[in-house]
């Protein structure tokens, strides 16, 4: 599944944490906005470990399911990046 995961972390040092996490298993489109390719139990082992990262009454993360056809009809205005997110990620 194709996933848009975006955060409002309200610490620094928790939210550098957070990113160099979803670093390691999806790509950064914007500063606090990622997309990733995760598979079912990926997904439950990503979701585990930021939870031990964060505080839960400060910070947010969301994490937004899309289709293949929602997908299609991503529109970016602006400089487009130069990869694809496709690959089921390796959480390390």
């Amino acid at each position: 599944m194709f996933y848009l995961i975006c955060y409002d972390i309200v610490d620094d040092r928790r939210r550098q944490r957070v990113a160099k996490l979803l670093e390691t298993c999806a790509v950064r489109v914007q500063k606090s906005v990622f997309e990733a390719v995760l598979e079912e139990k990926q997904y439950e082992q990503l979701q585990t470990r930021l939870l031990k990262l964060l505080n839960k009454r400060e910070d947010q993360l969301r994490f937004y399911p899309l289709s293949a056809h929602s997908r299609e009809k991503v529109n970016v205005l602006g400089i487009q990046p130069q990869f694809t997110v496709d690959d089921p990620a390796i959480i390390a």
